[in-house]
């Protein structure tokens, strides 16, 4: 005789088990219940939360509006929201935040989920509305600071008298208890020091993660190497036309495949451009993962590793819930987020170099550092890009032409201080920049500028364009000036690249020392300023000196046919050899800096 299990046991047993990562285990149950109470809201909105979580969006949608016909809450139109957000159903998901918050309109994750939306879809005034709106119900919240702070960062909305501020960001992670405000943007805060980074990333960990850390990891024990390869895998979102591809997939590809074998598992939305090709190429396996984390690291643990590296970190489309599995014995985290994760489980070590991640700095990351002997960051080798003439790109002739082509969240008031002032000491100079998201930035900067005495027009955008464009564009500058506290990373290396010289500082963060990094192994110590007061003092006396920027052009045009920085194949042999210290560290149950 078999006995019914009760409904509220059902759904009690199905959330535990979603909680503990057993999402098919879940849905059985659920299955269960919802046979034996079909209108049991709760169920189908659980249902949903569970689809959701395995990026099974249209089953999610449904359940969700099973659940709202049923006459589910407000938070179940706020998860049929960010599930139609997430199908690009833009017009449903307003509604359905919309929905949701005449329901209750004093419901913060919707006006945090209906600001989002609103910025994903162009209407960024309107998103820091919605963001404002839920922080005048719920002051210092964490995710609403950060995502309107940062929002204010891309549109260059410095005014002191509107906020948030980053002192009031700082004071939000500061007395939070949870985090669901991924610390990216604390890295290009001159008020986040390489602490208060480690503080957020560790709490930001342990709220998304912290229920996976009693859990036994999926890989096997470490394996000895003799008489077989060593066995890596990358994983990212960004094996697509991305800065990590641009970078990196030269190195990758020229891991000696004698002695080591690579997989690439990638994962996001699905994507078919020629970079996606030549990352297929570029490895032995090319893995399309799958959608929910267990399964995705299960497939993972099965192909048992010696080492994976991933690439993503704290960056857009990121699943560190997959790291946090531990489908592998040893888990680095490299290129793609250039700071600490916060927490052992989701790495061991972190890839950097003696310059830009030195042994001082070790107490700022969870990760053991793994110091590679020359620059963290990989590169294509260098090779000639055809010239383009100033008029094509829109320049004068004439202008001494500074340029930066990082994104708008990195500018601040300080740094803007600093590039104003060399304009103004630099007769005839004008500042090129990458295009910022929308007008609203433009305007800002412009009107930035001349409140320093300016002139408006000498801050010039440059247009989108393809990567080979861009770099060919590039050539026409005649310095290019780093941002700080985070500096430029691939924007870095194309100025250089294109024989560029780029000027710099070494601050105290890994953010803050990447250039000084690519400048020092390129041989180039003469554009490394000591503090930010040198480098504007450097910067005008370049400006004001075409001789000495011939000279310190040819300098660089004679360094980079040979250049160590450009090299991708000993980058692969350097890589190669820092996996085996990891592994071996591994068999021999150490967890230390690696220094080759």
């Amino acid at each position: 005789m078999s006995t019914t299990i009760p409904a509220s046991e059902l759904y009690a047993r199905a959330f535990a088990a979603f909680r503990q990562g057993q999402s098919q285990q879940a849905l059985g149950m659920l299955q269960l219940l919802l046979r034996q109470v079909p209108r049991h809201a709760d169920g189908w909105n659980l249902a949903g939360v569970i689809h959701s979580a395995r990026q099974e969006v249209a089953q999610a949608v449904a359940c969700y509006r099973r659940a709202v016909a049923l006459g589910a809450g407000a938070g179940t139109w706020v998860n049929l929201g960010l599930a139609e957000q997430r199908r690009l159903s833009h017009d449903e998901a307003e509604a359905a935040y919309r929905k949701a918050l005449r329901m209750d309109g004093t419901l913060v994750i919707a006006w945090q989920k209906l600001g989002g939306l609103l910025e994903e879809t162009g209407r960024r005034e309107e998103a820091l509305a919605a963001y404002r709106s839920a922080l005048a119900l719920e002051p210092g919240n964490l995710r609403s600071v950060g995502d309107a702070l940062l929002l204010r960062r891309y549109m260059a909305d410095w005014d002191p008298a509107s906020g948030p501020h980053p002192q009031d960001l700082l004071a939000a992670c500061a007395h939070a208890e949870r985090s669901d405000f991924a610390p990216l943007l604390l890295l290009a805060l001159p008020e986040a020091d390489a602490h208060v980074q480690r503080s957020a990333a560790a709490r930001f960990a342990a709220t998304q993660w912290g229920s996976l850390s009693t859990q036994p990891a999926l890989s096997a024990p470490p394996a000895p190497l003799p008489g077989r390869r060593l066995r890596v895998g990358y994983l990212s979102s960004d094996f697509r036309a991305h800065a990590v591809s641009f970078l990196a997939l030269d190195a990758i590809a020229a891991h000696d495949r004698e002695r080591c074998e690579v997989v690439l598992y990638a994962h996001g939305p699905p994507t078919d451009d020629a970079w996606r090709e030549r990352a297929r190429r570029a490895a032995d396996r090319f893995v399309e993962i799958e959608a929910d984390d267990r399964s995705a690291a299960q497939r993972i643990a099965a192909d048992r590793l010696d080492v994976l590296v991933d690439l993503n970190g704290y960056t857009s489309q990121s699943r560190m819930g997959i790291v946090a599995l531990r489908p592998a014995p040893v888990i680095a985290s490299w290129l793609g987020y250039i700071g600490t994760l916060g927490d052992a489980r989701l790495a061991d070590y972190v890839i950097g170099d003696a310059v830009a991640t030195p042994e001082a700095m070790a107490d700022g990351f969870s990760e053991a550092l793994a110091l590679l002997p020359h620059c963290f960051q990989p590169n294509a080798a260098h090779h000639p890009v055809p010239a383009m003439r100033r008029d094509v790109a829109g320049l004068p002739e004439d202008a001494v032409v500074f340029c930066s082509f990082n994104q708008a969240y990195k500018l601040h008031p300080s740094l803007w201080d600093d590039w104003c002032a060399i304009l103004a000491r630099v007769p005839g100079s004008l500042l090129w920049l990458a295009p910022p998201r929308d007008d609203i930035a433009r305007d800002n900067l412009r009107r930035e500028a001349a409140a320093r005495g300016i002139a408006p027009e000498r801050i010039v955008f440059a247009p989108q364009a393809p990567r080979e464009q861009h770099l060919a564009r590039l050539a026409l500058a005649d310095v290019a000036l780093d941002t700080w506290p985070y500096n430029s990373g691939t924007t870095a290396s194309d100025a250089l690249r294109m024989g560029v010289p780029l000027l710099t500082f070494p601050g105290t963060t890994f953010a803050g020392r990447m250039a000084t990094s690519l400048l020092t192994a390129l041989g180039l110590p003469g554009c490394i300023a000591a503090d930010r007061n040198s480098l504007v003092e450097l910067a005008v006396r370049l400006g004001n000196d075409a001789a000495a920027r011939g000279d310190l052009r040819a300098r660089l045009a004679t360094l980079l046919p040979a250049a160590r920085l450009f090299d991708p194949e000993a980058m692969a042999v350097d890589l190669e050899q820092l996996y085996r210290a990891m592994h071996a560290n591994a068999l021999a149950g150490r967890h230390a800096t690696i220094r080759l």
